[in-house]
């Protein structure tokens, strides 16, 4: 066990847990007709790639960033075309907290192609969509459908 948690245990005090709200932004990013997804060698699921707003930043900076430490690739035009809301709070297993989470979601259009500044763990690649793996998150087919329709009636949607 933890020495700061037995400790507390100990003395009958419990850290207090919190519940917070977490905004992130993912990116998704197209080309001849595959898509670019993450995958973290533990979790073993396919995603988008994208990650938390830090304080000091925009969703637009946060996606840039997330984007490129991830896979290499740097975003230069990015279109909100999705806000995604996780609204069940979960818990997260690091710290006991609780977190509700909500995204934008980018069409990046276009990208250059550039080293990350620090090495990545997450696995990248483009795959087709017409042959998606059976263990992608369900955020992947939400993205689709929701690039598909701003296609169609150019209008943020709310996921």
């Amino acid at each position: 066990m933890n020495p700061l948690l037995a400790l507390l245990n100990r003395l009958h005090i419990t850290p207090k847990r919190q519940h917070r709200v977490q905004p992130k932004a993912k990116g998704l990013l197209l080309r001849e007709n595959a898509i670019l997804l993450i995958r973290h060698p533990q979790e073993g699921v396919w995603r988008l790639p994208g990650g938390f707003v830090r304080d000091d930043e925009s969703a637009f900076e946060a996606a840039t960033r997330s984007i490129h430490q991830l896979t290499g690739l740097r975003p230069s035009t990015l279109q909100p075309i999705a806000r995604v809301d996780e609204s069940e709070f979960r818990a997260d297993a690091s710290f006991g907290d609780f977190f509700q989470m909500y995204s934008t979601l980018f069409w990046v259009a276009d990208w250059q192609e550039s080293a990350p500044a620090h090495p990545s763990e997450w696995q990248h690649q483009f795959i087709p969509l017409a042959a998606l793996p059976a263990n992608c998150h369900p955020e992947v087919l939400q993205a689709v459908q929701a690039w598909q329709q701003f296609n169609q009636h150019g209008q943020l949607k709310v996921l």
